[in-house]
């Protein structure tokens, strides 16, 4: 019996590349060299096959239907040889070493989500993306690190928008729920940049509702009472009742405000944490320079018009996009799913996607009648709900 070692070179080579190798010519799968004397002594056997019918047939007195009965079974055996070596040929890379094959492409239950036994729910944390990568290379260990420590069953996915559009972190978050939901329970709409510090802050099952842990009175930036922003925890139920996100807020801003009347519609209580002994100026540290990344508030065709108001028409059913690649890698130890993505727009509905040539709102679109309760966009106090230290 030979025996194979898991770090065998010929053995790893055969597992990423399969028969090619043995098409190369250079190597050969080490499972094959051990079957080698079974082929031969199988190969013998049918040219010994083959050889004595043909002298057997050489002292019976000749008869063309002998012959030619003959004839026809030399050749079955002489065409059926090579396939039957070359089917045997082939890289058994798996045979009985239980050695794990890669495999693309198949969805599978993150290691992360069967670290902790004891919780009962897996927690997909969504990070809508684009090149923040400072950030992103502080936020994912630093967040794993916290959740570990709670014992919480997590999976980071990082969903990266590589197409020319304007940044879209609703249909974003979209895609990283579709992409993850049938390994997760419930998910966290988690800005990049908002980092917990407080270790009583919890990222339980929101059985009851949404979970806002990113509170008002918490942000270091945003406290009006309706702000559902920064780090938001949805079960997998509520976020399909209320089909998800508006894909409509092309740039940056009142996404979060159309989702809270999407919550509110469908009588979803948001609740958030209380009694903790930080504030906004400790419970969280914000590390988005807005010198370095100004965000995008630029304003095109109706598009103030048409994002003032709650959104009707798309959502989780409606995203459409295509993944250009997936990414399994880790960041100081902590595993995460990179998923570049590439959205669609649909530019009669919304042409603001891209604003290129056509910067400054054209003349907003005169409707018959407005129902106030469709306006989403929040009554601010700048002085009382803004605060310029985030």
């Amino acid at each position: 019996m030979t025996l194979y070692s898991q770090d065998d070179a010929n053995l790893r080579k055969c597992m990423r590349h399969g028969s090619s190798v043995l098409r190369s010519g250079h190597s050969q799968c080490p499972m094959d060299k051990a079957k080698g004397s079974h082929h031969i002594k199988k190969q013998s056997v049918l040219w010994e096959m083959a050889l004595a019918l043909s002298t057997r047939l050489r002292l019976r007195r000749s008869s063309p239907l002998l012959w030619g009965l003959g004839f026809c079974l030399i050749c079955f055996f002489l065409i059926a040889l090579p396939s039957f070596n070359s089917g045997q040929q082939r890289c058994d890379c798996h045979g009985n070493h239980n050695v794990p094959r890669e495999v693309e492409h198949l969805p599978s239950v993150p290691d992360a989500y069967r670290s902790n036994p004891s919780d009962k729910h897996n927690m997909a944390i969504l990070i809508p993306f684009r090149d923040r990568f400072e950030e992103l290379m502080e936020f994912v260990p630093h967040l794993h690190n916290f959740l570990k420590l709670q014992r919480k069953n997590h999976h980071i996915y990082v969903i990266n928008q590589v197409d020319n559009l304007r940044f879209n972190r609703a249909s974003l978050l979209n895609i990283g729920f579709k992409e993850s939901m049938d390994t997760c329970d419930y998910i966290a709409m988690h800005d990049v940049d908002l980092l917990p510090m407080n270790s009583a802050l919890t990222y339980e099952f929101p059985e009851e509702g949404p979970y806002h842990v990113a509170a008002p009175h918490l942000h270091p930036r945003y406290h009006y009472p309706t702000f559902i922003g920064g780090i938001l925890l949805v079960n997998r139920e509520h976020f399909r009742l209320v089909d998800g996100l508006s894909n409509k807020y092309w740039g940056w801003g009142l996404e979060d405000d159309e989702f809270y009347a999407r919550l509110k519609e469908a009588k979803l209580t948001v609740r958030r944490p209380g009694n903790l002994t930080t504030g906004t100026k400790d419970t969280f540290r914000h590390i988005h320079d807005r010198r370095v990344r100004r965000r995008d508030m630029i304003k095109c065709y109706n598009q103030q018009e048409v994002t003032r108001r709650r959104d009707r028409q798309t959502g989780l059913s409606t995203i459409r996009y295509h993944i250009q690649s997936r990414k399994e890698m880790t960041i100081e130890g902590a595993p995460l799913t990179i998923l570049n993505v590439i959205l669609e727009c649909d530019r009669n509905v919304t042409p603001w996607c891209d604003c290129t040539e056509n910067v400054g709102n054209t003349k907003p679109l005169q409707h018959k009648s407005e129902n106030r309760d469709d306006v989403i966009v929040p009554k601010l106090d700048r002085k009382k709900h803004i605060s310029h230290d985030g």
